[in-house]
């Protein structure tokens, strides 16, 4: 890889972002979030894996990284931590942030 520019997360989801625009990267979360379920139900099921499932759930963990890197994060952080909350409730236990 020598002379090769290396570029860091944060950048390559921008150059996505710039390359494919936000309408096509939000049709490749609803497929890569279709193709995660199919996982799941596969391992649930015995006739997938956890190596497959892993890397169905990383390739939503990109996604949602790229909607956070693009104006997204302080309503994910929003949404997250009141699902966190009714969650902690529904167990009897009060949550707080690490």
């Amino acid at each position: 890889m020598k002379g090769m520019k290396l570029y860091n997360r944060s950048t390559i989801y921008n150059l996505a972002l710039k390359t494919f625009g936000p309408e096509a990267q939000a049709l490749k979360l609803m497929e890569e979030a279709a193709e995660l379920a199919a996982a799941a139900a596969r391992n649930m099921n015995g006739l997938g894996n956890e190596v497959d499932l892993a890397g169905e759930l990383a390739d939503v963990e990109i996604m949602i990284e790229q909607f956070r890197l693009n104006g997204m994060g302080l309503m994910i952080d929003f949404h997250k931590q009141k699902k966190l909350e009714r969650l902690a409730e529904r167990l009897g236990v009060t949550y707080a942030e690490e």
